[in-house]
Order: structure tokens, then sequence, then C-alpha cells
């Protein structure tokens, strides 16, 4: 399939545009729009049947094939080497299409476009192959299963909520504080009665439901789903709990990066963890489907120290029957 511009020497720049625009004279396509119809059919026609992976090495074969020997009027490419007056298909001065070499007469040596076109064709089978790479271990990567959410019984905070509340006071340097899972919203009330404001982020519908109906400000999303919409340095502080205790290590470190990215000079996290051994206690189905297994407290020092947090301490509160544990540390004020 041959793409020529109406005019090698851009007298139909102007038309081109207006095409583009609508305001055409013609009814015909754009350029732009014929080049993604172009597009379009040269992906149908290179997808290997029954998969959705491109023959990228078919695709560079037949590139390699048109456009590295020369075959006069097999491309729009191939007009662009033979014209002698156009720019871009040879060097200035050069009479000819192909540049004379030094050795026997008769014998000529491969335009500067056919020679370029070996490196091209090399670069993007490289790019193939990295891509392939890629491609094979995102799908050996596991996936959690979805809506995992649900089959985990809602935790609240219960005797965590106020000193974790007074903490986040002291801490905060302004802006909205955020919770998840936040369950029925205990942390939401305590902050929201010291003037802070808090969002809940709650992914089980009935839970967050609860919470809405008490009052408190919640979204019913996962928690890496609503911080990546968030722009960076807008929130005063997070909480982490729950999430943490059912999400693969794999998803814990981009869920702590985004919690950096988020997270104004000098705010403050807290993360709230079951003890390492409740994966042990969860019921059927949870203890099968569910791939978070709880990290240990040094873990979570680890973890949080490598995301770039300061100050990584034990936060004391709860209850004595409660098995929790909760470490604080603070964005770094550069």
């Amino acid at each position: 399939m041959s793409a020529r511009n109406p005019s090698s020497d851009g007298s139909n720049q102007s038309g081109g545009q207006e095409g583009t625009d609508g305001g055409n004279e013609g009814s015909g396509p754009s350029d732009r729009e014929r080049a993604g119809e172009a597009l379009r059919a040269a992906f149908a026609r290179l997808a290997p049947q029954g998969t959705d992976e491109w023959n990228f090495m078919g695709a560079f074969t037949q590139l390699g094939d048109r456009y590295g020997p020369y075959q006069p009027g097999a491309s729009a490419l191939a007009d662009l080497i033979e014209a002698p007056g156009r720019a871009g298909g040879r060097r200035a001065g050069r009479p000819g299409r192909r540049r004379p070499t030094g050795g026997a007469a008769g014998v000529d040596e491969k335009s500067e476009i056919e020679e370029a076109m070996g490196p091209v064709v090399e670069a993007l089978r490289f790019l193939a192959a990295r891509l392939s790479t890629l491609e094979a271990r995102i799908s050996a990567q596991d996936t959690p299963v979805d809506g995992a959410a649900w089959l985990t019984p809602a935790r609240e905070l219960d005797a965590w909520a106020v000193p974790i509340a007074a903490h986040l006071a002291v801490r905060t340097p302004g802006g909205t504080v955020v919770h998840a899972d936040c369950g029925e919203g205990a942390l939401l009330q305590e902050l929201t009665s010291l003037g802070i404001d808090a969002l809940g982020i709650e992914p089980r519908g009935g839970v967050a439901l609860r919470a809405l109906e008490l009052g408190r400000a919640v979204a019913i999303a996962e928690a890496h789903e609503h911080l990546s919409g968030l722009p960076s340095r807008s929130l005063g502080g997070v909480v982490l709990s729950g999430v943490v205790d059912r999400l693969p290590v794999h998803a814990l470190l981009p869920l702590l990066a985004e919690c950096r990215r988020t997270l104004a000079d000098g705010a403050p996290i807290v993360i709230v963890s079951e003890p390492a051994g409740v994966a042990e206690s969860r019921h059927a189905p949870a203890a099968d489907l569910v791939n978070g297994r709880p990290l240990q407290e040094a873990t979570w020092e680890l973890l949080l120290n490598r995301a770039g947090f300061a100050e990584v301490a034990p936060l004391p509160g709860g209850a004595a029957q409660d098995s929790r544990f909760a470490l604080a540390a603070v964005t770094p004020s550069w």
C-alpha cells in the first residue's frame, strides 16, 4: 500500500491542515485520516490469526525487502530516491541518485536512504525483542483476585483511632488526610472533631455505604486507584490499614510510592498492620484467594525507609487485646 503526499514540494501543506480542521474544499479525507487508515490496515494485516500480538518480525522483513533493495516505482520512498531534484532523496550537489564508488567502473553504492534503512530495521528488531521480554514478564506476574477486598472482613481501627488522630493533628502541615481502608470511618470522625479535613477510601461498597450514612466523606475505590489521580504534594497525611494486609508485596511497593508522591513535605504516614500470623487464621475462601500476607514490623520499617520516608518509628497506642502494630514516618522536607 503506497501512502503518497498529494504534493512533494510542500504546496499542499496548508490544504492538509485545512482538511484536518474540516475546512478543506473537497470532501475527501485529510492526510492525517488517510495515514491513520493506512496504519490500522497495516496492523490488521500483520496481526497473526488468534493472537493480539503484532507480527513484528514479519513487518520488519517486509520493511527491509521493500525499502532496502532499490525497486523503482515500488513506493513513494522509491520515487523520492529516484527524483533528482527533491530534497531528502540525495545530498545537495550530487547529480545521481546513487553515490559513485571509488572502485571499478559501473559499480554503484547504495543510496543514503537505503543505507539508513538497515540500521533502522535492526533497531526496530531490538525494540521488538525488548517488548516481547516485557510482555513475558507482565504475563508471568501474579495478579490479585478481582474484588479480593470483599473476601476479607471489615476491621475497624477501634482503639487505634484516638492515638493516630492525635499524632496526625500534631504532624500534619495542612491539607486532606486520607485513610485506606477506612471501614466505617472511626478515624475520620476523630480527625474531623480535631478540625482536620479527612477523606476515607473503602473498596467494600456495603461498608462504605454505612460510613456515608454516618456523615463521613468516603470514596468507594482501591487506595492506589484514588491516590494515582491526586496531584503531587497535595495531602496532609496518609493512614494505611486493612489494605496493607491483603495486597502482595509487589503491589505494596507502588502504593508506598504513590503515598510518597502525593504527600506534602513534612506530612506523616501511618501504617497499621495485623501480626504476621493472621493469614493462617483467615477462613476460606479468603485464606486461599487473598494474596496478601501481613508483613512483620521490621519489614515495614525497611520498606518505608526504601520508599524515601524518614523518622520511621513505632506509634504507641491501641489496646492490650489488639495485636496490631502501628508505624509512623514523615515525608522529608527538602
